[in-house]
């Protein structure tokens, strides 16, 4: 017996039990059938794709350079003068004076304090830049860039206008909350009003020979008479109003806002329009030729936007710069921005150009 039980543990392979003594059943393989062939069916239904989506707007401008300017970072009014390029640098306490041409500082009027807001007497060949921190004006001659005379003032401008019919200047005092007025024959400042708010910016209107003026803690815009009497108050749905910019043929008012900019009817005030900006956008600049409207925010975005001769208002698209800053100057005649800010903890100053859309591509903002 012991002999036999031995001989059966040899034949079993390695690694099986016996769990029963009798035989596993044999199972007959499954039959072998031949593939069937699919019938085609009915069509299945194509995928919900929107074809009219538009393609993302390409941006409107593209950087040509970027030059450094001596002197810590902080820039506020610029100008286009003959040629050049004048940014108020506090920061530094200068106004430079940059060569388009040869794409150079060509001068630098030192000794500034707080140059804040430029404006431009083409016929006269002069300068106004207010130096908030003295509570003055500088009068500069753009022929060799030397300041002939200040003009003292009771309040501390910021922000300028200048208009050649009236030879007046006018000065946004914005900490003051009151708006002066400067005979420039005379060199001396003639009236100061009060206006209930910390005025902006100014821009003035040569069809109702009135000025308007942001109200940036009063959220309104004011209208002005030459003398400073406030003739309409145009409440605004929205915040933190600064840069302005008028359309006199289409009579619109742009005005910049928090996160937006506003489309006004300049006679009533009604709003038309408004289109979403980046936060922080404050100074508004129109180019009437090219159909185009292009605002800066301090984070360094450039947004453009489209007009038209109805009176449209269209977002555009968005450029997004490595400099900071909030001001900037169109050159209409070579499609180009000039950008003054900081970058890395230097001044800057970056120059794009503006890019045309194909026709196709912006038929539908012009519509709007």
């Amino acid at each position: 017996m012991l002999l036999v039980a031995t001989c059966v543990l040899a034949q079993t392979p390695a690694g099986s039990t016996i769990a029963s003594p009798q035989p596993s059943p044999i199972t007959s393989p499954a039959p072998i059938t031949s593939p069937s062939v699919a019938k085609p069916g009915p069509p299945r239904p194509a995928p919900n794709v929107n074809l009219n989506v538009p393609a993302p707007q390409r941006p409107r401008v593209r950087r040509v350079a970027m030059i450094e300017i001596p002197g810590q970072p902080g820039f506020k009014g610029v100008a286009l003068v003959k040629g050049s390029l004048v940014m108020a640098h506090p920061a530094a306490e200068t106004v430079d004076v940059f060569n388009l041409l040869k794409r150079r500082l060509v001068a630098q009027v030192k000794d500034m304090k707080g140059a804040s807001g430029i404006a431009v007497d083409e016929a006269g060949g002069r300068l106004f830049v207010a130096n908030s921190h003295a509570d003055e004006i500088a009068v500069i001659s753009t022929k060799d860039w030397k300041v002939e005379r200040t003009i003292a003032l009771q309040a501390s401008p910021d922000a300028l206008l200048y208009v050649p019919q009236l030879h007046t200047l006018y000065a946004s005092n914005w900490r003051d909350q009151s708006i002066s007025e400067i005979d420039t024959r005379q060199g001396s400042a003639v009236n100061t009003v009060p206006v209930e708010g910390r005025p902006e910016y100014l821009v003035f209107d040569p069809a109702s020979q009135q000025i308007f003026a942001t109200l940036e803690d009063a959220r309104e815009v004011i209208v002005l008479d030459p003398a400073l009497k406030v003739r309409k108050r145009f409440p605004l749905l929205a915040s933190e109003p600064t840069g302005l910019a008028l359309d006199s043929k289409t009579r619109r008012l742009y005005v910049a806002v928090r996160y937006a900019v506003l489309a006004l009817d300049a006679d009533s005030g009604q709003e038309l329009r408004r289109v979403a900006a980046p936060a922080g956008i404050d100074m508004l600049w129109l180019d009437e030729a090219g159909n185009s409207l292009y605002g800066a925010s301090a984070d360094g975005a450039i947004s453009a936007m489209r007009t038209t001769s109805s009176g449209g208002l269209a977002a555009d698209s968005e450029f997004k710069t490595d400099v900071h800053g909030h001001t900037f100057a169109f050159d209409p005649a070579n499609k180009l921005i000039y950008f003054p800010g900081g970058s890395q903890g230097r001044s800057k100053l970056l120059i794009l150009r503006q890019i045309e859309h194909d026709a196709g591509a912006t038929a539908g903002l012009a519509t709007k």
